[in-house]
């Protein structure tokens, strides 16, 4: 309860509604977006749900830039004592329960119940984390591997737009994972997605490296 009391006097009300006003524009995004009520395979985010990300790029991030992003309320950096709770670790989970919040109101077997306790237990949560996060100083991106990503970021804007449309791209072609019979599959298509899923990983790992930095540089705050 202490370590809660501590959070909310350290978070300035301008950050947190800052990324109250996120979750809604990334709600926003979402709904433009040709996702489907039910799962699809691999084809539909690479040819279908790709193309439309990239389209709506340009208006994605003017609306990012457009959100009056205050100066955080502890910028200064630690030693130690931040760990993994980092801006660019936080923004990864802020993204995926959004992703997931959107998919609970807007999918089948929708429940809208359910999409207004996941906010207001664990988005809420995260964003309280995030109105007081510090800079840290733990590696990021700690995978060993050859494989490289197209992440490129140049503000905070961009790097938060590539890892929530990353993110999504992957929450759209777990369908192999969770609802088909992976053992079934054709060879082909098998490599084929663990070709793109460790790939757009590496991307991912990339952008919640890019957010961190990104995050806490002068650029784009009111």
């Amino acid at each position: 309860m202490i370590a809660n009391e501590t959070a909310t006097r350290c978070a300035t009300p301008e950050v947190q509604a800052y990324f109250d006003a996120l979750a809604r524009q990334s709600a926003a995004f979402l709904d433009l977006l040709p996702i489907e009520r039910t799962p699809q395979p691999l084809a539909h985010a690479l040819e279908r749900l790709a193309p439309a990300v990239e389209r709506l790029r340009p208006h994605g991030l003017g609306a990012l830039r457009a959100l009056a992003r205050p100066s955080p309320a502890d910028a200064e950096v630690r030693e130690w004592g931040v760990g993994l709770n980092t801006v660019g670790m936080l923004t990864d989970r802020f993204t995926i329960l959004l992703i997931k919040e959107w998919s609970l109101r807007h999918k089948a077997n929708a429940d809208a119940a359910k999409a207004d306790a996941l906010f207001r237990r664990q988005t809420r949560d995260i964003i309280a984390a995030l109105a007081t996060a510090r800079p840290g100083t733990s590696s990021l991106n700690s995978k060993i591997t050859s494989l490289k990503s197209a992440a490129r970021a140049d503000d905070w804007a961009e790097a938060y737009w590539g890892l929530l449309t990353t993110n999504l791209l992957m929450w759209e072609s777990q369908e192999m994972l969770y609802i088909r019979d992976i053992s079934a599959a054709p060879c082909d298509e098998l490599r084929a997605y663990i070709s793109w899923f460790s790939r757009s990983n590496i991307q991912r790992n990339d952008y919640i490296e890019l957010t961190e930095k990104r995050y806490w540089a002068a650029e784009g705050r009111a």
